[in-house]
């Protein structure tokens, strides 16, 4: 099975179409290299506690609606106010009296706009005019229960315009009432117990100016804080608005949690006072300023007022805008505490399923604010999840990518041995094919072998010519010599033709061995000169008188063949080198001419077909 690509998939993808074995593991570990990265990620990803999710969940949309309450209760306040003053009012003889001191007392809702302690609630609850409206009803109230003046009396003074008319003052005169506050933070706030804290008043928009108010307290740990939308709310879109209605208050026992009523956005609607958002959201006295949350928890209105007359649930909240500018005003930094982060981090990990992680963030949260009852419930409900949590999920990546890992080596490696062998074998094929052209007297194909140039030095072998008046056939080629060579005549082992093989060793030098001076036929010419016969180094042999011979030719057109040393013939077979046999293994030996009678004057075995002795030129008997 190859572990390469095929050819269409490689021209299909712009791969090149002959991959190499190590182009193959590279592209095989690239591919395998990415699943593991993947899959690793996916463990850490699926492992790695979401640390800083609390930022992700504002800009994440529809958080569960428990975590949106968890969230806005936790930036929510409970502010209750008394404003206190004097009434002067008529009396019966047709003058006017000061009253004693009142005290009227109201509660409203607002949110956490810093970590230091900002607070945003409506205009109307620190709005001076609503402070002597409130003063006013409280005085005539009292005069009822006293019994000072009838239920109808009241109705009447109201009737006319006693709220609007009658001069309230503070402790001294030209003064307007004190309102006195206090803030309790919903995160203080259990069954049997709370935390208030005095706050002072900063800045106030009436009604008429968007009906928005900012007071400051001092805490000793830092606040959870609601983040106000810098996006209008859509028409249609989901919210939540969160307060403590005074009917409820009045009713419970204890402590009482906000209460969250929802609904959509109806509408944009401008006013005299400036831009509100329509709400269809059913409201009661004392969530005046409550936040309106969307379903990011972020801010997007404070509950502001609705229509007296009016039984349906339309209803105005103050526009984030007009928020947005009074904290803008008076430099307040909407903006999450670590605190907080951490708080929002155990609340979003503890709604996905990750107890142990959520009860670690809300338990640094708690260090940061031990009061934090919101963070203590949450706490206790994931601890008391641990069992439902799987925590060994991220064992079963991280075992799965280290597995792909482990694959990816062992298959990188195989490869490179592939490819290290096939290198191998090509190079050693290579050097082969480059020795082979370099050994003497190599075949070439399957045609005849071709003759063996002699050796430096030595001249090339006599050429003995046809006896006088005899002819050579027209077509007729001369046998080659006999490969037996003379027994009494040797060619010197410097001059004669080395044969080597590889893996063969050369064969030894032998001494060379003096030829016999022999008579030479006077029927033989010998056209060659001695000094060209004779090798180097070498004397020429003694010369001897032939004896007569009716066919001897002139004395100056033949020599004696003793004047002319004959080198030993070269062994047909010696023209042959040992070559390669991997290369031409279908290589034939020519076949050798049939032996005949050895020579009477030197004993060397001819030719059957010969006519003279090819080593010592004389004629052969017959």
């Amino acid at each position: 099975m190859s572990l390469t690509p095929s050819r269409g998939f490689r021209a299909c993808f712009g791969l090149p179409v002959r991959v190499t074995a190590p182009a193959a593991a590279l592209t095989l570990c690239r591919a395998l290299f990415v699943g593991a990265l993947a899959v690793a990620c996916a463990g850490a990803f699926a492992a790695a506690p979401l640390s800083a999710s609390a930022a992700q969940a504002a800009a994440s949309p529809a958080l569960p609606q428990e975590q949106i309450a968890a969230v806005g209760e936790a930036g929510t306040v409970y502010l209750s106010g008394t404003w206190s003053g004097f009434v002067n009012f008529p009396t019966p003889d047709g003058g006017t009296a000061w009253s004693d001191e009142v005290d009227a007392s109201f509660s409203c809702s607002g949110f956490v706009a810093s970590s230091d302690g900002s607070v945003v609630t409506a205009g109307h609850c620190a709005d001076v005019a609503e402070g002597k409206t409130s003063i006013v009803d409280e005085f005539l109230a009292s005069e009822v229960s006293n019994g000072d003046i009838t239920e109808a009396d009241a109705q009447g003074y109201l009737a006319a315009g006693a709220e609007a008319n009658w001069p309230v003052e503070g402790q001294k005169t030209g003064e307007p009432p004190v309102l006195a506050m206090k803030v309790y933070p919903a995160i203080t706030i259990s069954a049997d117990d709370s935390t208030s804290y005095p706050a002072v008043l900063v800045d106030d928009r009436p009604l008429d100016q968007g009906d928005v108010a900012l007071f400051k307290i001092d805490t000793p740990s830092p606040l959870p804080v609601l983040v106000v939308s810098t996006t209008q709310p859509a028409t249609g879109q989901q919210v939540d608005a969160i307060g403590y209605p005074g009917n409820v208050t009045s009713l419970v026992s204890g402590n009482p949690e906000p209460t969250f009523a929802q609904g959509q956005v109806s509408g944009r609607q401008q006013t005299d006072g400036g831009p509100f958002t329509q709400i269809g959201v059913a409201m009661s006295p004392g969530m005046s300023g409550g936040p309106v949350v969307d379903g990011n928890a972020d801010v997007v209105g404070t509950v502001s007022f609705g229509p007296s007359s009016d039984t349906q649930q339309l209803n105005f909240a103050a526009a984030p805008e007009t928020i947005a500018a009074l904290l803008s005003r008076n430099a307040v930094k909407n903006e999450l505490a670590a605190s907080d982060t951490q708080f929002r981090a155990g609340l979003n990990e503890f709604f996905t399923g990750k107890y142990h992680a959520a009860a670690d963030d809300l338990g640094k949260a708690l260090a940061a604010n031990p009061d934090n009852a919101i963070a203590q419930q949450y706490q206790a409900k994931a601890v008391a999840a641990f069992p439902q949590e799987n925590t060994m999920g991220w064992v079963i990546w991280v075992v799965l990518g280290g597995v792909l890992l482990v694959v990816v080596v062992i298959v990188v490696v195989l490869l490179l041995v592939l490819g290290r062998s096939r290198k191998r074998r090509r190079a050693a094929a290579q050097a082969a094919a480059e020795t082979a052209p370099a050994m003497s007297g190599a075949v070439s194909g399957y045609g005849s072998p071709e003759a063996a140039a002699p050796p430096v030095g030595m001249a090339p072998p006599p050429v003995v010519a046809p006896p006088v008046g005899m002819t050579q056939a027209v077509g007729y080629a001369a046998p080659p010599p006999t490969p037996y060579a003379s027994p009494t005549a040797a060619v010197p082992a410097e001059f004669a033709p080395v044969v080597t093989s590889p893996g063969l060793a050369a064969p030894q030098p032998t001494a060379p061995v003096a030829a016999e001076p022999r008579m030479a036929s006077p029927e033989v010419a010998v056209p060659l000169a001695v000094s060209e016969m004779a090798a180097p180094g070498m004397a020429a042999p003694e010369t001897t008188a032939p004896p007569a011979s009716p066919l001897a030719a002139t004395p100056t057109e033949f020599a004696p063949a003793a004047e002319y040393p004959v080198a030993a013939p070269v062994p047909a077979a010696s023209v042959y080198s040992v070559t390669d046999a991997t290369e031409h293994p279908a290589t034939e030996q020519p076949a050798t001419e049939p032996a005949g009678a050895p020579c009477s004057s030197c004993g060397a075995v001819n030719s059957a077909e010969a006519r003279f002795c090819a080593t010592c030129g004389n004629p052969l008997g017959r």
